[in-house]
């Protein structure tokens, strides 16, 4: 398994500094497997998978831009 960077790209990077949440989008593991299009001989276009590092992370496994945590608004009454 390829090495997982420390820190992205960015310097300073608030998220690389803050808490670790695992991303969303390759759940902490710093790779992702997006799909690929691909033209076979007869002119088809068909889909392969293809491992790169997770763009959304910077390849760190590290969330960089969490979602808001919705807090309950009490009904009015």
């Amino acid at each position: 398994m390829p090495v997982i960077p420390d820190r992205c790209g960015n310097d300073p990077c608030r998220w690389c500094d803050g808490a670790d949440l695992p991303c969303r989008f390759c759940l902490g593991t710093g790779w992702w497997r997006p799909e690929m299009p691909r033209r076979e001989a007869d002119g088809t276009v068909g889909w392969i998978r293809v491992d790169e590092p997770c763009r959304m992370c910077g390849g760190t496994g590290k969330e960089h831009d969490p979602l808001p945590v919705l807090k309950a608004v009490p009904r009015p009454s």
